[in-house]
Parts: structure tokens; C-alpha cells; sequence
């Protein structure tokens, strides 16, 4: 399942650069909240938020097994280990994209609906998940899958140094 570019007509959208480790595009109506833990990128008039985390240096390891890791722990945190089916929905030489559906009851009563994407690059691995209610899952469906399709790594050694360097600091 692969985004069909004709539906969502991304010519308008802003681009965005988060710390030199990622370039997302996003509608101009957007905003973004960037910290050291995560980027939030959301519609204030909207109904959820895409969440995004830097996860680790990918050198050694296959793209789809770090995929598969990072959604076989999201269905873990869900309790859904195997009440699951994950797919890809971008391949390319220098990029994979995994995605997965989950729903989920929370404290509150609520249920609330995941999809969770895997962007696993040739050195850097991104963690993205959207939460919203489970009523208004497909109300942002496109703009999300948009975003995510949007995304360019950037794998420079400077820069993969310095997030190396973050990381052991914390």
C-alpha cells in the first residue's frame, strides 16, 4: 500500500527540518513541537498527533528486522503480540516503511486508535506513531500517510556522530 501521490496534492505543504536528522513535509495548517526526546507534529483544529523518535544507529543490522522490531514492541505495549499484520508500504534503496494498526482501551475509558511506522534507514531508524480516537481514525488518514511517505533521512556522518554523541550523554 503505497501512497497515492494524485489524492494528496503535497505542492503546498511546508517543509520542515528537524535537527539536520530528518525533513518531514507537513500542511501549511500544522504545527510542530520539537524537544530532545520527540517531535509532535499535529492540527490544532485536528484529531490526533504523528509522535516521532529518533531510535538508534541501524549499521549491522537489516532494515526489516529493526522494522519488525519496532512494531513487535509497540504490540507488545499493546498486548497484541500476535493479534497483529504489519506492511510495507514504501521500499527503496535508501528507505523502508512498515507500518501497523492497533487499538487500544485506555485508563480512561477511552479506546483510542495507533498506527504505528517504522522509517528505517540505511544508518538511522525513526519511530513514528498517530494516536487518536478510535471514531476519528480515518478523518487525518491521507495527511498522516502523507507525512510519513514524506520523510528523508539525512545520514550524514557528521550527524550520526553528533545523535552518537547525544545518546551518551543521556
Amino acid at each position: 500500500m503505497k501512497v497515492d501521490q494524485r489524492i494528496i496534492d503535497r505542492s503546498s505543504w511546508d517543509e520542515i527540518n528537524i535537527d539536520n536528522w530528518f525533513k518531514a513535509l507537513i500542511p501549511p495548517s500544522w504545527e510542530v513541537d520539537d524537544d530532545d526526546e520527540e517531535v509532535i507534529i499535529f492540527d490544532p483544529d485536528g484529531f490526533g498527533e504523528l509522535n516521532i523518535s529518533f531510535l538508534e544507529k541501524v549499521n549491522g543490522r537489516s532494515k526489516r528486522d529493526i522494522a519488525s522490531e519496532i512494531i513487535a514492541g509497540w504490540a507488545d505495549e499493546f498486548g497484541q503480540k500476535i493479534e497483529y499484520e504489519a506492511s510495507i508500504i514504501k521500499r527503496s534503496r535508501d528507505i523502508l516503511i512498515v507500518t501497523a494498526d492497533f487499538i487500544s482501551d485506555e485508563p480512561e475509558g477511552e479506546i483510542e486508535y495507533w498506527r504505528i511506522f517504522a522509517v528505517i534507514g540505511n544508518r538511522l531508524a525513526l519511530d513514528v506513531n498517530y494516536s487518536c480516537d478510535i471514531e476519528d481514525r480515518s478523518r487525518e488518514e491521507e495527511i498522516i500517510e502523507g507525512i510519513v511517505d514524506s520523510i528523508e533521512l539525512t545520514e550524514e556522518d557528521d550527524i550520526i556522530e553528533a545523535l552518537t554523541r547525544d545518546e551518551e550523554d543521556k
